[in-house]
């Protein structure tokens, strides 16, 4: 396991195979997206479902990880990290922290060019805002 051969595999700083990134430190922007408080829908929903049922889908957990560091907000993969072990009830670390570096282009595919975009992706799989409504239901009468 790629884990227990890297040494300080679970933080970039003195992380051999991890790039060495000025993430910001925002702690209002990390509150907003842990909460689902950040305006965009998709990710507020997929948060939510998160910390209620400590699960999400694959595709959902992408899309919050890139929103959280590359995508928009630019915040330490470490700290979503923090989060996934916190919430997921299915959590494994060495795939936690792995995947974090991944997402955030930290790690494993430095040119890596998928990004989940919080208005486009669910314009594609959720046509009808059916997941949206149910974890938003204050949202659930908007068109």
């Amino acid at each position: 396991c790629c884990m227990h051969a890297t040494p300080n595999y679970r933080r970039m700083v003195g992380n051999p195979i991890c790039r060495q990134i000025s993430w910001g430190e925002d702690a209002a922007l990390v509150a907003a997206w842990r909460e689902g408080r950040t305006g965009y829908p998709w990710i507020d929903a997929a948060m939510t479902q998160l910390r209620r049922e400590g699960w999400i889908h694959h595709l959902a957990r992408h899309a919050v990880a890139c929103f959280l560091t590359r995508g928009d907000l630019w915040q330490s993969w470490e700290t979503g990290a923090a989060v996934f072990e916190e919430y997921l009830l299915d959590a494994d670390e060495a795939i936690n922290f792995g995947n974090w570096m991944w997402l955030s282009c930290s790690c494993f595919f430095y040119q890596y060019f998928r990004c989940y975009s919080p208005v486009a992706f669910p314009q594609k799989y959720d046509k009808q805002g059916a997941y949206v409504r149910h974890w938003l239901p204050q949202l659930a009468r908007l068109p």
